[in-house]
């Protein structure tokens, strides 16, 4: 009778410990099951949300194409410089900006044919002045950008500098393709330095000019001695109320032709656009950085595109 009551609570243990396994095994399948499902549906929102950043580019080409049409200047007063509110979309929103890429000062143009720009390289120096930041470190940004690895003295920083850091790495020693580099550059480290220049420059492929129907106060003081914010302000009022049609017309601005000994590498039209969109489905967001150009005769391009933060 005991091996009877001894075998029946092994059957029943037996029992409980299938029921528990099969328990385990239901809710671990239930729960990948949701995961998938999860994940699938994220993958496909993602999908969808980029697909929309795609169109905005199909729109902004379009708008940039119309503005070339109309006009042969570009100013911020202008259809293509107003940032639309958020548009609902099929499952979310969708937002997006255009920048124009000539306002800022394009690290790019220190490199005039692989050859230190002097006036280039006189306008970054009077805009880190401006900035407060040490004007040294100009040399070691055209270090980064020039072919050789010969270190400009005093302040130049070549392989030699960055070989020798915890985490070495090498010099660049061509165009920057994101501003994002500017953070590998000896004296750019620092967050608040960086964070400092970054509204204010720029870098992408060629060597451009500044626009000076966009250019921000900082921009137009760095071009040359001698401008100060007020000069800037009165810039920006002015063209606020009447773009520059012509450098010419800029530099006829008040005492500008006495202050700026060179309009090398300025000008009142614009060739190229970021476009800065964000797109949003359920709790998926995709923002993309598109760089544009826009040909004289209005052909427009994607010449570059990025995700994430820019």
């Amino acid at each position: 009778m005991v091996a009877l009551y001894q075998q029946r609570g092994v059957a029943i243990i037996t029992a409980l410990l299938i029921v528990a396994i099969a328990t385990t095994v239901s809710v671990t399948i239930s729960t990948r099951l949701q995961l998938d499902v999860r994940r699938t549906g994220n993958m496909i929102a993602g999908d969808q949300a980029y697909l929309y950043t795609l169109a905005a580019e199909s729109w902004s080409q379009r708008i940039l194409k119309e503005d070339r049409e109309e006009s042969e200047i570009d100013h911020l007063e202008e259809n293509w410089a107003i940032e639309l509110p958020p548009l609902p979309v099929e499952g979310g929103y969708i937002q997006g900006k255009l920048t124009d890429l000539q306002s800022c000062f394009n690290l790019n143009s220190l490199l005039d044919s692989n050859a230190d720009n002097a006036l280039a390289r006189n306008r970054l120096e009077r805009l880190l002045t401006n900035l407060k930041i040490d004007t040294s470190n100009a040399q070691a940004i055209i270090d980064w950008l020039d072919e050789d690895l010969q270190t400009t003295i005093p302040d130049g920083a070549e392989d030699v500098h960055y070989l020798n850091l915890e985490r070495p790495y090498r010099t660049a020693n061509t165009a920057m393709l994101s501003i994002s580099e500017l953070r590998l550059i000896r004296g750019f480290e620092d967050t608040e330095v960086y964070d400092t220049l970054l509204p204010h420059v720029c870098a992408f492929g060629v060597s451009t000019p500044i626009n000076v129907n966009t250019a921000s106060t900082e921009v137009l003081r760095s071009l040359a001695d001698g401008l100060s914010e007020s000069d800037a302000e009165k810039i920006i009022e002015q063209r606020s109320e009447t773009a520059f049609n012509s450098i010419n017309e800029f530099t006829a601005f008040g005492d500008l032709k006495n202050k700026i000994t060179s309009t090398e590498g300025l000008s009142v039209d614009t060739e190229y656009f970021m476009l800065t969109t964000k797109s949003t489905i359920g709790p998926v967001a995709v923002t993309t950085h598109s760089i544009i150009q826009r040909t004289n005769d209005g052909n427009t391009t994607v010449i570059a595109r990025s995700q994430g933060v820019y």
